[in-house]
């Protein structure tokens, strides 16, 4: 099994990559160019319809390009590095879930001109034969049309106005608007279980493969500080203690990135271990995130911690993508009873 990109896929990750540095570097999360509450990616949403990156994995006949789940995954690793808005995870989500049956709905996903929020839950929900009941919190859904639901037994696709009681809140990372609302009894326009096919594997893939571009963000960025920021007239990046907090950083995103290229071929063949190694590569990948955020923070000392570098912000998006759809705890749980052959 070859795991490297094939040439037209290294050319899809070089177009993204090139795109985001264009349109959305990191330093438009600075809160001195858009404030700290909300982001402008909505804006970027149009733009990459018209890339096709909208409906990258979803089938031809669905209205995408009908490409499989490795490409999504390259691409998703890039938005990870370029912190980009969560509400991509909803909208790739939500034109798969709807592009089966709902071909208008997936086709205004897929353009750009519907945006799909996500919702997680707070607590127990009940699911039973396709109606979901419970307490949530939705995220970038303020302007959304629609919310992927996604919990670790199912995922559904509904319309925002089934949430009732809507009320924002803070979130821990302020660049993601966070909401809190409840379903009664409501009827998704489309769903599925976690045993019924592919599409919570490819939700756990797609949230494994933008934390693996977290760490390696995370990465990135603690490894250029060392190199110029010196103490007794040397760079940071010669003493033992960095070198080893670099490296270590670095295991965790190559095992993540390797987990997630692994997983993304499984997935693409439609394979009956699909669900078992989605959601190893989400494990593995968000424990990357969250420990090369902090770790990176511990880099760069005391101006970690502030506003005026990126790196509190890797920690905040691992936190709140550890959190969609259940966090590691939740995510474990479910790991130790897939039934897969190993």
């Amino acid at each position: 099994m070859n795991l490297l990109p094939t040439e037209e896929q290294q050319q899809i990750v070089d177009m993204v990559r090139g795109f985001l540095a264009a349109s959305a570097p990191l330093e438009r999360l600075r809160p001195d160019k858009f404030g700290q509450i909300g982001n402008p990616d909505a804006a970027l949403w149009p733009k990459m319809a018209e890339l096709g990156i909208l409906g990258l994995g979803v089938p031809e006949e669905g209205g995408g390009l009908g490409l499989s789940a490795v490409e999504e995954a390259l691409t998703y690793i890039e938005f990870g590095r370029a912190l980009v808005s969560v509400g991509v995870l909803g909208a790739t989500l939500g034109a798969h879930l709807a592009a089966r049956t709902m071909p208008d709905i997936a086709a205004a996903i897929m353009a750009g001109t519907s945006a799909v929020g996500l919702a997680t839950p707070r607590g127990t929900v009940a699911g039973d034969d396709g109606i979901f009941s419970g307490e949530f919190h939705l995220i970038e859904a303020n302007e959304a049309d629609f919310i992927v639901l996604l919990t670790s037994d199912a995922i559904a696709l509904f319309r925002r106005d089934e949430f009732m009681g809507q009320s924002e809140r803070l979130s821990m990372d302020s660049h993601m608007r966070l909401m809190r609302a409840a379903l009664e009894s409501g009827k998704p326009l489309s769903w599925s279980s976690v045993k019924d096919g592919i599409d919570h594997a490819r939700a756990n893939l797609l949230i494994a493969a933008y934390a693996t571009g977290v760490a390696e963000a995370a990465l990135a960025g603690a490894v250029d500080y060392a190199k110029v920021r010196e103490q007794f007239g040397k760079p940071i990046g010669s003493f033992q203690a960095i070198k080893h907090k670099c490296a270590d950083m670095a295991i965790a995103a190559e095992v993540a990135s390797c987990q997630v290229s692994f997983a993304s071929v499984i997935l693409s063949k439609n394979s009956d271990e699909s669900r078992f190694h989605a959601l190893a590569s989400r494990i593995v990948a968000v424990d990357a995130a969250l420990k090369n955020g902090a770790t990176g923070i511990q880099v760069h000392g005391a101006i970690g911690f502030t506003a005026e570098v990126e790196a509190h912000l890797f920690v905040k998006r691992a936190h709140l993508i550890d959190f969609i759809g259940g966090d590691q705890r939740v995510q474990k749980g479910q790991f130790i009873g897939a039934d897969a052959v190993i």
